[in-house]
């Protein structure tokens, strides 16, 4: 591989890696949101990959009809939910990507780009024997 398209390389396998990390859970930084309905009775935890980590329900809840019911979970969830983009700054509601799905698309843009790299090098290495061989 050349100097250049190696560099360009390391760079984007650096990206890929750091990026990768991120979306390991860290216990230092347990971000979490939570929310509640039907006055307390229905209460939500989501964690910071962004899926519910606690639903509880008081037993009196259960004397609601099911769709009210479902209503109240759906009220506590998504209370829970904007709870945690509101503790993580400049997250917007339609942000919440996965970051593992991000680096594993990022790793076949690398792959890619690294294969196109090798291919200009070697067509540039080309033109320049052509033109000494003049």
């Amino acid at each position: 591989m050349h100097e250049n398209g190696q560099r360009i390389g390391e760079m984007l396998a650096e990206a890929v890696q750091g990026l990768a990390r991120t979306a390991e859970p860290r216990a230092d930084a347990a971000v979490q949101g939570s929310g509640e309905a039907a006055g307390g009775q229905v209460r939500a935890v989501a964690g910071q990959d962004g899926r519910l980590h606690e639903l509880h329900l008081n037993p009196r809840v259960m004397r609601m009809a099911s769709e009210n019911l479902a209503q109240e979970i759906l009220l506590a969830v998504n209370a829970a939910l904007d709870d945690l983009r509101a503790g993580v700054p400049g997250l917007e509601a339609a942000e919440l990507t996965d970051p593992q799905e991000l680096a594993k698309t990022l790793g076949g843009v690398h792959a890619d780009v690294m294969r196109r790299m090798d291919e200009f090098a070697d067509g540039v290495e080309l033109v320049v024997r052509r033109l000494e061989e003049r």
